[in-house]
This record gives structure tokens, sequence and C-alpha cells, in this order.
């Protein structure tokens, strides 16, 4: 009997065993046929064709899946109606793809079988949409390689291997991390190593290496070809996203859209607790030039939402709330008063919690409230009708 269990177990064992065998073999099969398609001779032209119309026209060519990031059209100067050229000839269409994409900050990636479109990190970290000057800084960085002499030991100067790999004079890099000197040459160290590469990998591989972000900005530094590529730590880099001022303007719109808004003007990744899109379903939130972090402050007077600035992002709760934890009982809402904005206009709904009232005005409350309690008691527990008298004798 027990001979027999075991090769029983054995058989589940083994079954089990190939059939995630063959789960995996499928799932890797979806990508492997993808990596093939995109490896062949694609043929298509574009002129002067909105990216989003183009984009379908790629999967619809190709024949393939092909989803694109909404923040993708967030980041560029025209957002979707951003016009493309090209004309593809017995390319590869990851090639294809490639040349649409590099000149716009954007990349591409395999899921199993769908190519995904994404913005690139620094074009993400611009924190607004990007101008034409910008991306172009973009496009020069992905297609210009670095050679370092070899066995070279002189001090590794961003703006001057840059400048001199891009020719761009005016070109400015700047770090913003004043404690970084011993990541940095650590990270140097490290990064020599894997020269040559294009200059857009080696600032990425820089920043994964010091656990830094890093964008373009253009219009910075002296000279022609002017612009600016920043190093900087996140929790750095949302701190000045905060002071941004920002135009916005939604009556009594559901939170979660409020949200995701502030999240696409910040360019700053926005958390709500579980359960607070439940807890405010709407809100009411105005901003005309108004920063970033004074926007938040009215959302939160507002609302009673809390925000708390981490290193790459912001949680949101509900004020006196830590995630997951349940409603405070303490300061519980004790009425509401109705507020008229104006002589005809709407009614404002103001709800007063135990911690308004001052001690006296509590004590007297809880008095009236308990007195009305045992008055409904009385009232509940007396017999609706007085009893029957008994027969005459």
């Amino acid at each position: 009997m027990n001979h027999r269990f075991a090769i029983v177990a054995s058989l589940i064992t083994f079954l089990g065993a190939a059939s995630l065998a063959l789960a995996a073999e499928q799932g890797g099969g979806q990508d492997v046929q993808l990596q093939r398609t995109l490896d062949q001779p694609f043929d298509l032209k574009l002129d002067k064709v909105e990216l989003s119309e183009a984009f379908k026209q790629i999967a619809a060519a190709a024949k393939i899946n092909l989803q694109v990031d909404p923040a993708c059209y967030n980041a560029l100067p025209y957002g979707s109606t951003t016009r493309v050229s090209a004309d593809f000839r017995q390319s590869k269409l990851r090639d294809a793809i490639e040349e649409v994409l590099v000149p716009l900050g954007l990349q591409q990636a395999v899921s199993g079988s769908t190519v995904i479109i994404r913005p690139s990190s620094p074009l993400l970290h611009i924190g607004r949409k990007a101008e034409w000057e910008e991306l172009r800084l973009l496009q020069d960085l992905r297609t210009t390689e670095i050679k370092l002499n070899a066995g070279a030991t002189q001090e590794f100067d961003w703006t001057t291997i840059l400048r001199a790999a891009l020719g761009r004079d005016g070109l400015v890099v700047t770090i913003v991390n004043p404690d970084h000197q011993a990541e940095h040459d650590k990270a140097m160290e490290q990064l020599k190593k894997l020269f040559p590469m294009t200059a857009f990998r080696a600032i990425e591989t820089y920043c994964q290496l010091t656990g830094q972000i890093w964008f373009v900005e253009a219009g910075l530094g002296v000279g022609v070809n002017t612009a600016s590529i920043r190093i900087m730590p996140e929790r750095t880099w949302i701190s000045r996203q905060l002071e941004r001022p920002i135009l916005l303007a939604e009556k009594n719109a559901p939170l979660q859209q409020v949200v995701d808004e502030l999240t696409h003007l910040s360019g700053i990744r926005m958390v709500p607790e579980p359960g607070l899109y439940q807890a405010v379903p709407a809100v009411t939130l105005n901003s005309n030039n108004s920063s970033v972090i004074q926007t938040l402050e009215a959302l939160a007077g507002a609302t009673g939402i809390k925000f708390e600035i981490r290193d790459d992002s912001i949680l949101l709760t509900l004020a006196g709330h830590s995630p997951m934890a349940q409603p405070r009982k303490e300061d519980a809402i004790i009425g509401r008063i109705a507020v008229p904005t104006s002589a005809n206009g709407p009614v404002l709904d103001v709800f007063l919690r135990e911690s308004d009232l001052p001690p006296e005005l509590n004590e007297l409350r809880k008095k009236k409230l308990q007195e009305a309690v045992e008055a409904m008691e009385k009232a509940w527990s007396a017999p609706a009708t007085q009893p029957a008298s008994g027969p005459a004798k």
C-alpha cells in the first residue's frame, strides 16, 4: 500500500512539474515568437502621421500587439497629436519602431506577446511636457557613443566628457548631491570597465549605481546648444517638483480623477491608501498657478486627506490614519452646519468633530445627549395601554 502510494505521489509530482514546464514553454513561446517577428523585415511609410495613428498602423502592418503607456503622450509637446514621418523598406521591425521612438525619448519593451511603449526615465523625470530641444538632447545621448582611452586614470568629469562626445559646448552637467563624492568615485570605477557605451546608457548606469535619477533641461548654460543634464536623488527631485506652479480646476470630481490629474501635472507618483477613494468619493479643488505643495495643502484642508512625502512618491491617507488602520473613534463627527457661500449660491456642509468644541460645550453636549437617550428609553419601556381590570366580584 505504501509502495503504491509512493508511485502515485511520484506520478502526481511528475505531472505537476510537466504542467509547469509546459506553461513556461507556452509563455516563453509567445515571447520568442514576438522576438522573431521583431527581427523580420518590415515595410511601411508614415507621412506626417499623428503618433497615436502611427502606432496603430505599425501594429496592423506587423500584426503584433502594441500597447502605449498614456504617460508617453503626457510627456510630449503635442501629446498624441505629435506627427511623425518615416519610410521603412525591408527594415527590421524592432529597428523601425526604434526609429519612431528615439527622437521622442520613448522606449520599447517586450512583455509576453505584447510590445509596450513607455517614456524613458529621463523624459518622465522632466516632470512636464518636454520641449523639442530637450527631446533633441535625449536623442543625441541615445545615439552618441562614449569611448575612454584604455587605462585612463584621470578624474572623470561628466560635463567635459559629454561636451566632447556630443559637440555641445554649452552643455552643463549638474549633480545635486553634496555628499555623493564617495559614491561617485566607486560608481565611476565600475562604469569605466563598461565603456564604450552610449552616453544615455552611461548616465543611466551611473544613476543606478548611485541611487539617483536624471533628466534634461533646455535653455540653461552659456553659448550655443545650451542645455543641462541634472542628476539628483529622487527625494530632491520630488521637493523640486512640489514648488512647480500648476493650473487645476476640478468641481465635485471623483477623488481618483483629481489624484490622477495631480500626478500628471506634478510628475510625482501619488499613492492612495486602500479605501481612500471610497472614504472621500468626490472633491472640489482649484489651483491658479499655486504650487503643487500649496494645492496638496488645499486638498488636505478641504477633505482631511493627509499627504506624506516619501523618497519616491507621496502617500495619501485620511488625516489621523495610518495605512490599513481603522478610523479613529476619539475624534468622531458630532454635527453638521450648512453654510451658504452666497445669497443664492450653493450651501457648503461643514462637519464638526468633538475636538472642535471647547471642553465645557462638549460636557454640555454629552449631558444633553444622555438626557435625550434616557427620555427615549423611558418612553419606549412604558406600556402602550393600561392593563384591563379584573372581573367584579
